[in-house]
């Protein structure tokens, strides 16, 4: 039986409550001021930003952006499972893959695949391009595909 080897967990970032409030309410609306952030969570405006400051410093707040309902734009997701050939670097592989425009998420995972990669394809045709692309770039050995149907949930938020 082999065992499973495990990525080193990075360093943890402690937050406290009124971290934890302050990402709740950006992630309920990232476009609320300071002012409604402070007033909501019972600390001052200057806390707020010196607190956002420091998370964004620290990577836990990577950006903001808007999050659009590709499926009322007619657009389909593509799950892509991808297996690299032996003596390849999957990190490498991946990014890539990473920098095709229509990947969302590529995440090297466990199990009989190397890598599971989500895209966002204007239509069947183009989700067959994406295939064919990822495909030829060099160190993939197989990719197998699937495409949603339908989506019941897709979301960004993380439950603090």
């Amino acid at each position: 039986m082999s065992s499973l080897i495990l990525p080193p967990i990075r360093e943890v970032i402690e937050l406290d409550d009124i971290d934890r409030l302050i990402l709740r309410e950006l992630q309920q609306d990232s476009r609320r001021s300071f002012t409604k952030i402070a007033q909501q969570v019972g600390v001052s405006t200057a806390t707020v930003s010196e607190r956002v400051r420091r998370l964004m410093s620290k990577g836990i707040i990577c950006g903001y952006t808007t999050i659009l309902n590709t499926t009322e734009m007619g657009m389909v997701t593509l799950i892509a499972k991808i297996k690299t050939k032996q003596g390849y670097s999957v990190e490498e592989v991946g990014s890539v893959i990473a920098d095709m425009a229509e990947c969302c998420c590529v995440h090297h995972v466990t199990g009989e695949f190397d890598l599971l990669v989500i895209s966002k394809c204007a239509g069947y045709d183009k989700c067959g391009d994406i295939i064919e692309a990822i495909k030829r770039v060099d160190g993939v050995e197989s990719v197998e595909a699937e495409l949603v149907l339908k989506t019941l949930k897709e979301e960004l938020k993380v439950q603090m």
